[in-house]
């Protein structure tokens, strides 16, 4: 016997699927693949200002949309190291992270974080920059 809300979650399902457009149905461009676009940094756990406080940072690098994408975003890969190594080197010290961090300061830490990935890698692929998680403790 078929549940009742089985029989809504497949008329939702059909539902998102008719929404779609025609070129979602197809399998697309692999230059289109958002794993290719949103690079992942690996979490920065950076000093507090107060003694034992200290800040975990979660980013992601957003490449910019071209035709080379798959080799741009491939560069960023190949850089993350030194990225990462010099963000953990300059954030502490620029010291707009805090508890009461606000939409400026964050958005000033993406901008530093844009430039500096930029000129490490020395053209700017890097559109974006996402902070999907800001702890601090």
């Amino acid at each position: 016997m078929v549940d009742r809300r089985q029989i809504l979650r497949l008329g939702m399902a059909a539902l998102a699927g008719m929404a779609l457009p025609g070129q979602a149905w197809a399998e697309g461009n692999p230059a289109d693949d958002p794993k290719l676009r949103f690079i992942n940094v690996p979490p920065l756990l950076l000093p507090g200002k107060e003694r034992y406080a200290f800040i975990r940072l979660v980013m992601q690098l957003v490449v910019r949309k071209t035709e080379k994408l798959p080799e741009e975003s491939a560069l960023v890969n190949l850089y993350m190291p030194r990225i990462v190594g010099k963000l953990t080197e300059e954030l502490p010290v620029d010291g707009s992270l805090t508890r009461n961090s606000g939409p400026t300061e964050l958005a000033e830490v993406k901008r530093h974080v844009r430039e500096l990935a930029n000129s490490i890698i020395g053209q700017p692929v890097i559109e974006d920059v996402l902070i999907t998680s800001l702890l601090t403790g």
